[in-house]
């Protein structure tokens, strides 16, 4: 048994190299802008759970994140103005 391993691998050993595997195509910053200028592509991001050490993936799409990004920006001012008022 262990010399039909040891033949197998000789044999594998001395064959000629297979070609490298292509390279895997990495994210470039026009496929970024792409992303960016389409509202409808998703975006996925991990974010991190309060009292959790995993983190779960949250996809949204880039419409949705820049109007959750306005309506924060609303709310957050509008809390302000009240604070003035208060004081």
């Amino acid at each position: 048994m262990i010399s039909a391993i040891l033949a197998a691998f000789v044999l594998l050993a001395g064959s000629t190299p297979a070609a490298p595997p292509a390279p895997a195509p990495a994210l470039t910053a026009p496929t970024k802008a792409k992303a960016a200028d389409d509202p409808n592509a998703l975006v996925c991001k991990s974010e991190p759970v309060l009292g959790s050490r995993l983190a779960t993936k949250r996809c949204r799409t880039v419409a949705d994140i820049a109007q959750r990004k306005l309506d924060d920006r609303a709310a957050l001012e509008r809390v302000q103005v009240r604070q003035d008022a208060v004081r």
